[in-house]
């Protein structure tokens, strides 16, 4: 059986000014993870509406839903977003379903086939959610790759919830501005120096601009994939995440990793929202490239 790949956290429900879209980062790893191939199940929370029952229909193709809760009491998650020179600018409305995610016995004993298990911080901001989320990192196996996009809204911020999701972490994925926050909240000058100081994966990215991947004392320069016109930068950290992670449990070199992430995000930024549908034609195009291949390892 193959490795499963379990996604902590939020599903929100995008509010363009011209309509809603699937979104939450969690939720955005998943679905991008089950275009490429993998198994992605999705741990989190949707209220008993409309929002939640289109949520898990629009996401049930690609992702494993079996361990999404149902709120009784609680809406599905929503974020209003406006556009500023093509930059999302995002409200969370609080109070919702995703809050209140739960580490069930259904979650527990999908811990047996994890290979990953990719969280944020958004979902650790209650006190319920952070004990969940702590219980949940104490009970996975020996061997599960940590995976954490800290996905920070300076709002949200908690200096203590980020160092404890910063510090379990073997994989961290995050923008130049998030390291910048990282930097503040952790009251480092240097904060690239201190996530290194423990041996990890460290994946700084950039936009078009490219990525940089600090792993096993190697700095490797990704470059970057421009996007067609006329799409959005919604969702493509969370696109370039899926395949990192893709890429790990597959055995791919980070070269070939790196690479197959920045193709994918470039397209999902030539598209509207976070959760565009490729074909399997794409899907092939987008993770071979002209250079990708398997390693032996």
């Amino acid at each position: 059986m193959s490795q499963a790949v379990l996604l902590w956290g939020e599903v929100l429900w995008d509010r363009f000014p011209d309509g809603p879209k699937l979104g939450g980062a969690p939720s955005n790893v998943a679905w991008h993870l089950g275009q490429a191939g993998a198994w992605a199940q999705l741990v989190s929370r949707v209220g008993d509406d409309e929002w939640g029952h289109r949520a898990l229909t629009q996401l049930a193709p690609l992702v494993d839903i079996s361990l999404v809760q149902v709120d009784r009491e609680r809406a599905t998650g929503e974020v209003t977003i406006t556009l500023e020179d093509g930059e999302p600018r995002y409200h969370l409305v609080p109070g919702r379903a995703w809050e209140h995610l739960e580490l069930t016995a259904a979650v527990r004993a999908a811990f047996a086939d994890a290979g990953a298990f990719v969280y944020g911080t958004l979902a650790q901001r209650q006190a319920g959610g952070l004990a969940a989320w702590r219980r949940a990192l104490s009970e996975l196996p020996a061997g599960c790759l940590r995976v954490c996009d800290p996905n920070l809204r300076p709002a949200d911020l908690s200096p203590q919830v980020l160092g404890e999701a910063l510090s379990a972490a073997d994989v961290i994925k995050l923008n130049e501005r998030e390291l910048t926050l990282v930097g503040a909240a952790l009251g480092t000058a240097d904060p690239l120096h201190v996530l290194l100081q423990k041996p990890r994966v460290v994946v700084v990215t950039r936009g078009a601009e490219g990525s940089t991947i600090y792993a096993e004392g190697r700095v490797l320069q990704i470059p970057g994939v421009a996007a067609r016109p006329g799409g959005d930068h919604v969702g493509c950290g969370d696109a370039y995440l899926a395949i990192l992670v893709h890429g790990a449990l597959s055995g791919w070199s980070l070269e070939d990793t790196g690479a197959a992430a920045s193709r994918w995000a470039a397209e999902v930024a030539s598209h509207r929202g976070a959760t565009p549908l490729f074909d399997e034609e794409l899907v092939a195009a987008l993770l071979e490239g002209d250079e990708a291949s398997e390693s032996d390892g």
